[in-house]
């Protein structure tokens, strides 16, 4: 009686590892619940910069070169560029 067995020694390692078990699944279910922390700087604007209305005529002319966009959307891309510098005239 005064021995400790093996099985004592399981029972014992569940015992511990029931509590360290749920405290796991609920700092996971917190983790993943939380929301992103907000920045504390101003977001910046999605998409690159804007361009030069001549800048992004040169890179669609580029684009159509490198048969990377078809002749309709060059066309439409220009047309697009063209409206903009229009519009703040």
């Amino acid at each position: 009686m005064g021995s400790f067995s093996l099985w004592h020694g399981i029972i014992v390692l569940i015992m511990l590892a029931i509590p360290v078990g749920i405290g796991l699944v609920i700092w996971l279910i917190v983790r993943a619940v939380r929301k992103p922390a907000v920045p504390a700087g101003p977001i910046p604007a999605s998409g690159p910069p804007q361009s030069s209305a001549e800048a992004r005529l040169r890179e669609l002319a580029s684009l159509r070169s490198k048969d990377l966009i078809t002749e309709s959307e060059y066309e439409e891309q220009r047309a697009e560029v063209l409206r903009s510098i229009q519009a703040r005239a």
